[in-house]
């Protein structure tokens, strides 16, 4: 499964599903998926918590990824933020505890995730890679490394002497250069950026397509871009259809819905029967 995943990477284009829990990534998995994503908003907001807030911790991150992990037979990549950690070795440790449970790779960002502290120097930043690429090779089968840029997802703390969009790439090629198997710049949003990125970037490049956009597989896959996910933005769509339908229910009485809900016996057949002990 693993080999399979890092075989992704290499020709044509896919779609990592993101999923925030075991019961999506059943679904998604049973609706063609061929890879899947975690999120780490989709999970936060699924407990009432706040994104990017440091709000998840190690321990509840991992474990909701071993049950995504065990729920499906397609390849997993864990959104790892910063790897719980500012350290090379808080990589290092945070990749292997990952592949212990059954994920297939992991992303590994270079935001601290601490106002005080910012970005990680680009230094700093090229040595947290090294450890992961450097742990992958010690580990007994293949698991895909992504670093990501998030110069531009975090504007409001990035105070670099280039322009966000230039020290991303920067980043990027520097994470190729050290064995990153996938680079990922978060807020790119037009296909001329990502085209300069695929053709510059030295590596296969993820794009995040948020649910809703106008960048169609078709646009990925005639640019080159190698891995598209959709982040948080599943999660809530979702919720949107959550909400319109509580919102249809209370004002008009109606419970008839489009489209219909799967069937339970449907949804429980992804699932093996509980052996009560």
């Amino acid at each position: 499964m693993s080999s399979n995943f890092h075989a992704l990477h290499q020709e044509g284009t896919f779609l990592l599903v993101n999923v925030h829990d075991a019961g999506t990534a059943a679904i998604a998995e049973a609706a063609g998926a061929v890879a899947l994503g975690t999120t780490s908003s989709g999970h936060a907001y699924s407990i009432g918590r706040r994104d990017a807030e440091g709000a998840l911790s190690k321990g509840e991150a991992v474990e909701r990824a071993a049950q995504i992990c065990a729920a499906v037979d397609i390849p997993v990549s864990v959104d790892a933020e910063n790897g719980w950690g500012h350290e090379p070795e808080d990589v290092a440790s945070i990749i292997r505890e990952l592949a212990d449970i059954g994920a297939a790779g992991a992303s590994i960002e270079d935001w601290s995730g601490d106002a005080s502290i910012g970005f990680y120097d680009r230094a700093k930043a090229v040595e947290r890679i090294v450890a992961a690429v450097e742990t992958v090779e010690s580990l007994d089968r293949p698991f895909v490394i992504c670093a990501r840029a998030e110069a531009l997802l975090q504007p409001n703390f990035y105070d670099g002497d280039l322009p966000a969009i230039d020290e991303a790439l920067h980043r990027l090629q520097a994470f190729s250069q050290v064995g990153a198997d996938c680079v990922y710049a978060p807020g790119i949003r037009d296909l001329d950026t990502f085209a300069r990125f695929v053709a510059e970037a030295g590596g296969p490049i993820n794009a995040l397509l948020g649910v809703g956009g106008s960048i169609t597989m078709d646009d990925a896959r005639r640019i080159g871009i190698r891995r598209v996910s959709v982040g948080g933005s599943l999660f809530r769509a979702t919720m949107a259809a959550f909400r319109q339908n509580v919102t249809q229910f209370l004002d008009t009485g109606s419970f008839t819905v489009d489209p219909a809900p799967i069937p339970n016996d449907e949804i429980s057949g992804l699932f093996p029967p509980q052996t009560l002990s």
